[in-house]
């Protein structure tokens, strides 16, 4: 019984110093885990600006309700970002980058409404089809549960609005980012590589057989050959003489 309370109070001190002990792999992030979640704040750092300008500056009605939800969604997956970036102790951006800095400046700069919508749109939806495929990346290849999940959230959110900013009617397709041209088909290589060692193998049993087969039949050709040579030189048997058996 008192090892029993040793055992109970151990456990318990080791779990409030360390946390639960099989928690201790779910804790490491791996470097595509963390870039993720400082681009998902890096993008809520100048799309909730664009977001709220967009409701002041917008000539189209959608592009102020595009607008309205890209500053609402943005808000609440920053406020994602900062609880699982304190939980692993990441240290996010507070500005936007360069890039995104110079996106800004072209909307404040529109000479009048009209072409503010089209900058808006258009900006926010290549970055969000940069963004889009690091999310799926790390969204199937995470091994940590807590950002699986968050990645599920930024997937759907990014998604969302990729659609709601071509609702707009002026987004330009051709500005968008191309999808990357695979290197090599590696289902198909090896498709490829399995039906030709098939195809090779059966031909190889094909003639092995067909060899084998001839050698067999020759085989018994001769030994049939033989046999009637040899029956053929066996001396006629020497009648017996009455009273005699022949052995």
């Amino acid at each position: 019984m008192f090892s029993r309370v040793v055992l109970v109070l151990l456990t318990t001190a080791v779990v409030s110093l360390f946390g639960p002990v099989g928690d201790a792999h779910a804790q490491e992030l791996s470097a595509a885990d963390k870039n993720l979640i400082v681009n998902v704040k890096l993008a809520g750092l100048w799309e909730m600006p664009a977001g709220m300008w967009a409701q002041e500056r917008g000539k189209s009605k959608r592009t102020r309700e595009v607008g309205r939800t890209l500053m609402i969604d943005h808000g609440r997956l920053d406020t994602a970002t900062h609880t699982i970036a304190d939980r692993f102790g990441i240290a996010l951006p507070s500005e936007p980058s360069d890039q995104q800095s110079a996106w800004l400046g072209e909307m404040k700069a529109a000479r009048d409404d009209s072409e503010f919508d089209r900058i808006f749109a258009n900006r926010l939806r290549y970055a969000h089809g940069v963004l889009f495929p690091i999310i799926a990346q790390v969204r199937a290849g995470t091994r940590n549960d807590v950002v699986r999940d968050y990645a599920t959230t930024a997937n759907q959110a990014v998604l969302r609005h990729m659609t709601l900013l071509e609702s707009t009617g002026v987004v330009d397709q051709s500005l968008m980012p191309e999808a990357p041209v695979p290197q090599s088909n590696a289902a198909n290589a090896a498709m490829d590589v399995g039906f030709g060692d098939l195809a090779l193998g059966l031909l190889l049993a094909v003639v092995l057989g067909g060899g084998l087969f001839f050698a067999v039949r020759t085989l018994r050709t001769k030994n049939t050959r033989t046999r009637e040579r040899a029956a053929a030189a066996e001396p006629d048997q020497v009648p017996s003489a009455p009273g005699e058996i022949n052995v």
